[in-house]
């Protein structure tokens, strides 16, 4: 197969669906594919996918009609035969798609580890007839997206997300790098994300202050940054907790952060199927989610941790406490490592994801 991914994300952003993109490319690569990666020049995509041996094209999409855009995807799609673009943000789908649409171009399809669409007419008739199918992560944005009417049951395809398992010798964070302690019997609560509305910290620096006063010894970690950095920090220091809540900002390794923490936390508003929570499952991490789209695909309530309501910081606190003090903590962590590792593995989305497109592929031959 000739792939192109495009994804117009801005130059300093970097996510879940941009990990997905770039990790999705090599997989394709390796398995003998000829795919190249679009992208803003100078980003952050731009350098990962490049670490990770994906060839990279630029584009300039900045809106949903860019004719500069188009002249470069259709440059792209003659010199480089391409069969198969998969965009990532509806902008990239609707400039390749009417692109395609008017040359006899390539298939176009969306992939979305969010919800992107909603039902109304600005959709159906803006987005859908540019597009050949959908891609996402879970079943429940596939059964919102059916519930429209607007196509047959093939078109939106579910292939979860994967994740590469990373040894388990990896050198584990420095703790003293972040918090003085003596005692062994300190505990670590962690999470880690953008700092940005969507992921809900502030109800966990709330539930923070529930925890820290009832159980010693518990610290609270957050890596990331984001627009809400300043007003975290600050909700921490009204908080009293500037010795138990330690924002460290974004860690390349999270892996390593993952190797001290005793529970993970995602206290998201909403996501698709968080990579961030998968990592931690799969490390052996027991963890707490908010009840968002996917995590109920993701994980077991009670058997791997606790599935909560979001927004709601006294149920944050009380499963945090109740987590800690659990006698089977190391059981549960097991038990959603090898649940993830069965049946999330990179491994298991490169084939679905590879027999997938070449059948809309042979499809339209």
């Amino acid at each position: 197969m000739r792939l192109l991914f495009i994804n117009s994300i801005g130059k300093n952003k970097w996510g879940g669906g941009e990990k997905w993109m770039v990790l999705a490319a090599k997989e394709l690569m390796e398995k003998g594919h000829h795919v190249l990666v679009g992208c803003r020049k100078h980003s952050v995509l731009e350098r990962r996918a490049k670490q990770f041996g994906v060839k990279v094209v630029n584009f300039n999409i900045y809106t949903d009609v860019s004719l500069l855009g188009a002249m470069q995807i259709n440059k792209v799609v003659k010199q480089e035969k391409i069969e198969l673009i998969i965009g990532c943000q509806n902008k990239d789908v609707r400039v390749a798609g009417l692109l395609s649409k008017l040359i006899g171009g390539p298939l176009v399809i969306s992939r979305q580890g969010v919800q992107l669409l909603r039902k109304s007419v600005k959709y159906k008739w803006s987005f859908a007839p540019l597009c050949d199918g959908i891609i996402t992560n879970t079943q429940s944005i596939k059964k919102e997206y059916d519930s429209f009417g607007w196509w047959d049951d093939d078109y939106v395809k579910v292939i979860h997300n994967g994740i590469p398992f990373v040894e388990d010798n990896v050198e584990p964070f420095d703790l003293k790098s972040v918090f003085a302690f003596e005692r062994k019997d300190v505990r670590v609560v962690l999470s880690t994300g953008r700092l940005a509305s969507q992921k809900g910290f502030e109800f966990l620096i709330e539930a923070a202050k529930k925890v820290v006063a009832e159980t010693k010894h518990v610290h609270f970690i957050i890596a990331g940054t984001g627009k809400l950095e300043g007003a975290l920090k600050r909700q921490v220091v009204q908080a009293g907790l500037t010795d138990n809540v330690h924002l460290i900002g974004f860690q390349s390794n999270v892996q390593s952060l993952l190797m001290v923490a005793d529970i993970f936390v995602l206290p998201s508003l909403y996501e698709g199927m968080p990579n961030s929570l998968m990592e931690a499952l799969a490390s052996g991490v027991p963890s707490i989610s908010t009840d968002v789209n996917g995590v109920a695909e993701l994980m077991i309530d009670k058997e791997h941790g606790y599935i909560i309501p979001s927004g709601d910081a006294q149920h944050l606190a009380v499963a945090i406490s109740k987590l800690l003090a659990d006698d089977e903590l190391a059981d549960k962590g097991n038990r959603a490592k090898e649940h993830v590792r069965n049946k999330f593995s990179v491994e298991n989305m490169a084939v679905n994801l590879e027999l997938h497109l070449q059948s809309l592929i042979d499809k339209r031959k």
